[in-house]
Parts: C-alpha cells; structure tokens; sequence
C-alpha cells in the first residue's frame, strides 16, 4: 500500500472513531462475492482488511451469506469454507432471504453497531452511501479500498462537530434570563430564574429519590467473608485399628503369643517357639 492512500485511510478512521463513535477492533460485515473475489486474487481478508483499516478487525459473516454460497455448489466451496473461519453475525432470519436484503436491514438507516461493510456490489454500496456511517471496502483488481466518506456521511459530520461548538439548549435558556441594561449593567429575569431553579431542583431530587432505592436495596444483614472464616475440623471417628484400652485394674492386656520357625540345613523336621515359652522340638 502506498504511503498516501494509507493516510487517507488513517484519516477516514479517524473521523468514523471521533464523529460516529466506531470501537476498535473494528467489525467488518463480508459479502458472498467479496469473499469469492478475494480467493479469486489470493488476498488473505484476516491480513489485508486489518492493514487497510489500519487497526485490528473481526471479519463477520451472516447465515444468509453462508447460505448463499452453499447454494452455489461446488464453484463456491472454497469460498463456503473460508467463511466458516469467520465470526457468524445472527440475524432475524429462521430461513435464508436474499443477501442484499439481510445486510440492509442489520445497518438499517442509521448503522447502529457500526460495521464496516465488505462488497463487489455496486447496488449495494451506492445504498449504504446514502446512510451516514458506514465505511465501504471492495476489491480491485488486486488491490482492497476503502472508499472516501459519502457526501450524507460529511454533512453529518460537520453537524455534529458544530453542534460541539454552538450552545446548548440548558445554555440558551440561562441566556434567556439574562438582561443587559444600557448602561451596561447585566441583570437576570427573577421569573424565567426562578423556574430554572425548580427544575434544577425536581431533576436533584429524582436523582436523590433513584439514589435512595439503591441504598434500601444494599442495605440488610452483612455476612462474613467466607475467605476469613475458620473451617470447622471434621470430628474423628473411632476405628478398629486404635490401640487396646487397659482393664480396669491397670493391668495391661496380655501380648499376643508369635510362633516362630526355626528350620535348620540339615534338619527335616521343623521347631517351633512361643514367646515368653519353652522350645520344644
């Protein structure tokens, strides 16, 4: 890309991000023939719409599309496959309509979620020009561009940067009260100042009352961090495997006799003994 129409870009972005409130990454809504186009020319669209737009972007898809290039048969597998790797877009539709038909009603007449729109066709895109603010892209030849802003995207512009500049409508009527006197003294309007103060007053208490139902609602029995809470200890059971308790008169249990074979090289017999007892063989 040279480096001029690179500006021009950066510079197009910039006025859709300030004016029309466009978030990174950017959202970019393909059309079936963009993308049969792009395969045609060997343009990776998740490389080149990033570089073009010059920020990141999320290629999107919707079911009408996809459907669309499914209906093409085998001409268009490549393309039906290339649009599986790319984020589905819901629309309204239980069953497939035409293309053009459900791109149009997701940007409707004001493009509410700020796409960028990707389209061959030029039907399609002299429609979105006429609404303000929406970014088109399509394939020349080798090469993706984004077309300049709309004269209905400029003249949207400029109203709504003058409408930064000029007063507001809460300005215009402390402006109202205000009177200047020929001899150059500025007095108010007791009337218009004193309404202004009523209404300054009922938006308060409205606020105050809203505040009121939050607070009501967090109010109530705190518990305790579940984090600084000593777990209880499981209480242990006794088992059969504890030691034997001594009787009653502090004698301790009998031990358990062992016997043990002794068995010598030469010997065919065996000799047992008993612990505590006499050997007998």
């Amino acid at each position: 890309m040279r480096l001029k129409r690179h500006k021009d870009y950066k510079r197009y972005m910039n006025m859709y991000c300030q004016t029309f409130h466009f978030r990174k990454p950017f959202q970019v809504l393909v059309d079936a023939d963009f993308i049969q186009t792009a395969l045609d020319q060997r343009i990776d669209l998740r490389t080149q719409i990033p570089k073009v737009l010059c920020d990141a972007s999320k290629q999107m898809v919707t079911p009408c599309t996809m459907a669309l290039l499914k209906s093409r048969g085998e001409d268009a597998s490549g393309a039906f496959l290339a649009s599986k790797r790319f984020e589905k877009r819901r629309c309204k539709h239980q069953q497939a309509v035409d293309e053009a038909l459900c791109l149009s009603q997701i940007i409707s007449t004001s493009n509410p979620h700020n796409y960028v729109v990707a389209s061959q066709s030029k039907k399609l895109r002299s429609q979105f020009g006429q609404v303000p603010g929406v970014p088109l892209l399509y394939i020349n030849r080798s090469n993706m561009i984004l077309e300049p802003p709309s004269e209905v995207t400029l003249s949207k512009t400029k109203q709504i940067e003058g409408g930064k500049t000029h007063a507001s409508t809460k300005e215009l009527a402390t402006l109202k009260t205000v009177k200047v006197k020929n001899n150059g003294q500025v007095s108010l309007d007791a009337k218009l100042a004193k309404k202004l103060e009523e209404k300054a007053e009922s938006k308060k208490a409205k606020r105050e009352a809203v505040k009121a139902k939050i607070l009501k609602k967090r109010q109530g029995p705190k518990e305790p961090n579940p984090l600084s809470i000593k777990k209880k200890k499981p209480k242990t059971t006794p088992t059969a495997s504890a030691k034997p308790v001594a009787s009653e008169g502090g004698e301790e249990p009998e031990k358990k006799k062992r016997r043990r074979r002794k068995g010598g090289k030469g010997d065919s017999g065996e000799a047992t003994t008993s612990v505590g007892g006499d050997e007998s063989s």
